[in-house]
């Protein structure tokens, strides 16, 4: 009798007859070598059956290993695939078509996917309650969210919540029927996936939701644990991007979220439950110092403006230079000073900060003059872009070693008339 080398279609895996099976055996239908990008070997096995589940769905794919029965040899099986009907299982050595194997699936991953993917269902069978169609989900490696048609008010989150919670406590039976496929909306189907010759799976939680899916999920709504409703984020068109977590994720994002808090209420010297309060303390501080800061830059800013002014009834060019600063300051002072320039004299005004950036300024009605000393600048620092006529104005990204001296020499060579 000749080997069977056929394989089970995706739709009727033993992963999807049975999500809680954790290890079975099978053989090897096919076994292909790939060659990566990166010149890196892989291979793509083709069983006759698996119990490890392939992307799909929004579902991640399964990890496991795969051991060879007569060599006793074990493969890590670090993806698999869905290539039309099939499922394929990645491994970084080859297996022998023919060969009785037997797979491991990594359970405490499949069992954490079961949970989030079997808590979108259910999430998405009460937002349906209140005519919010579920768009798109996605499950991430911490948090996962529902794309739904508009912002929900935080009444609305917390109503939801409620009912959520109920139907986990509830612990309302979940079962996979296969209907006709004229009776499946086959909308979301993949359009590679036959579905002529695959299966249509529906997934059925009680008399609260019924639809297709492919994934793995729960036996009941019980064994989801918990469903925490996060954060919402802005989508397209006015959608919105609900986040949740469910199952043994709930424990650890609030452990997460507890060392956080820990760690705040610590550099706040204060209780967690005082955090709040402590931060906007700190705001109205924050808000009261930035006003102190700003009276006072306006203060030097018409002190150095009354300076440069009395430069420029002497010398036909007068220049300014702050380090520690940007172009908010010399702005201030430009907004002081630029309707007493006198008419063809040149203001240039220079700052440099503590990431080694800098800007320019150079204002005159002397368009010519601004012109040829922003060439010249432009030649003394090597990061320096900008333009204008009568207000030249420049950005430099970083000032290389030695610049900021070179450019104050000539500035003063300026002032001076020197050159």
């Amino acid at each position: 009798m000749g080997l069977d080398l056929s394989s089970t279609v995706v739709g009727a895996l033993q992963c999807q007859r049975d999500s809680y099976l954790k290890s079975f055996e099978t053989s090897v239908v096919s076994c292909k070598e790939v060659i990566n990008k990166d010149k890196s070997i892989q291979y793509e096995v083709e069983l006759h059956d698996t119990i490890l589940f392939p992307e799909g769905g929004g579902q991640p794919s399964d990890s496991g290993f795969i051991t060879d029965l007569a060599k006793n040899s074990r493969l890590e099986v670090f993806h698999i695939k869905r290539d039309k009907l099939k499922a394929i299982h990645l491994t970084q050595e080859p297996l022998e078509v023919g060969s009785k194997v037997n797979l491991d699936l990594n359970w405490a991953k499949r069992f954490d996917y079961m949970q989030q993917h079997t808590g979108q269902h259910l999430l998405s069978a009460i937002l349906d309650k209140y005519d919010l169609k579920t768009l798109s989900w996605s499950m991430g490696d911490s948090l996962n969210y529902i794309e739904i048609p508009r912002k929900i008010s935080d009444e609305e989150v917390e109503r939801i919540q409620e009912e959520v919670t109920e139907q986990i406590i509830n612990n309302v039976s979940i079962s996979v029927t296969i209907p006709h496929q004229d009776d499946v909306n086959t909308s979301k189907i993949p359009e590679d996936y036959d579905i002529n010759q695959g299966i249509l799976r529906v997934i059925k939680i009680g008399d609260l939701d019924n639809n297709p899916c492919c994934g793995t999920h729960l036996s009941s709504t019980g064994q989801v644990a918990s469903i925490v409703l996060l954060h919402q984020l802005s989508g397209r068109g006015g959608a919105s991007r609900l986040y949740f977590v469910a199952g043994s994720r709930v424990v650890k994002y609030l452990a997460k979220i507890h060392k956080i808090a820990k760690a705040n209420s610590s550099e706040l010297s204060c209780q967690i439950d005082e955090i709040s309060d402590k931060i906007e303390a700190l705001n109205v501080n924050y808000r009261k110092a930035l006003k102190r800061e700003t009276l006072l830059k306006e203060n030097l800013s018409n002190f150095e403006a009354q300076q440069i002014e009395s430069d420029l009834k002497e010398k036909d060019v007068a220049y300014f230079y702050k380090s520690n600063s940007g172009l908010d300051y010399l702005s201030l002072i430009l907004k002081t000073i630029s309707k007493k320039i006198p008419d063809g004299k040149v203001l240039i005004l220079l700052s440099s900060d503590d990431t080694n950036s800098g800007s320019i300024i150079i204002q005159s009605s002397n368009f010519s003059r601004t012109q040829e000393i922003s060439n010249k600048l432009k030649e003394l620092i090597t990061n320096l872009k900008g333009g204008g006529k009568n207000k030249w104005q420049g950005k430099i990204s970083k000032f290389e070693k030695g610049e900021i001296d070179q450019v104050l020499k000539y500035l003063e060579a300026l002032q001076s008339n020197l050159i």
